[in-house]
């Protein structure tokens, strides 16, 4: 298990809580946390994995990792979902998206490390990204699933994520939502200023306080 220092977290980050009342920091990956972040992944089970990464692989490729530890490229991030234990910082969840500016869709992917699973972390891990996709503006979420991957569709299903068909992959399931979060809703304190100013942009266009 990696640890990392307390005082390598950014400025920027999100407190959410689980539903058994973990407290989880959700911030951006950067590249100092890449020895974490592999070790993450290669401490998920491999079924674990194999639903996150849609096939068998033991860790990031080099070229991955590195996309992975450095968000913001071609409008794609990387976040990791942190807790203490022992008073250590460790990775304990991530999730990486994509935000497609043409069309307003907002695409991403998440994973738990196997032992924090069916505590209420991925439900309150996918409403921060809810809250991230509004506030820059996407209109629609959606990801790719593993047809086999009961866990995921459980959740979407729950967070009131519709399925239809891949439109390339019969072994897989996509689920989507429309994202329609008025700004002082937002819970995620990092992009508030964000949501604020495109408020303020909304108000002035179209008298609406709503983000389509």
């Amino acid at each position: 298990m990696i640890r990392l220092q307390l005082d390598d977290r950014p400025r920027e980050s999100d407190l959410v809580r689980s539903r058994s009342g973990d407290a989880i920091t959700v911030r951006f990956a950067r590249p100092r946390d890449a020895e974490a972040v592999q070790a993450y992944v290669r401490s998920l089970s491999p079924r674990t994995r194999g639903n996150r990464f849609l096939g068998a692989i033991s860790e990031l490729p080099q070229a991955v990792l590195d996309e992975f530890t450095h968000p913001g490229v071609d409008h794609r991030f990387s976040v990791v979902a942190t807790t203490l234990v022992e008073g250590f910082e460790i990775i304990i969840g991530e999730a990486r998206y994509a935000l497609d500016t043409d069309a307003a869709g907002f695409e991403f992917g998440l994973s738990l490390q196997d032992r924090w699973q069916g505590r209420g972390i991925g439900a309150a891990l996918l409403n921060n990204l809810e809250c991230r996709a509004a506030a820059l503006g996407a209109i629609s979420m959606f990801a790719d699933t593993l047809r086999s991957n009961e866990a995921m569709i459980a959740l979407a299903r729950k967070s009131g994520y519709a399925f239809v068909r891949h439109p390339d992959d019969w072994r897989l399931l996509r689920f989507e939502k429309r994202v329609a979060y008025a700004p002082a809703q937002i819970p995620c304190t990092s992009w508030r200023p964000s949501a604020q100013a495109r408020q303020a942009t909304v108000q002035a266009g179209a008298g609406e306080a709503r983000i389509a």
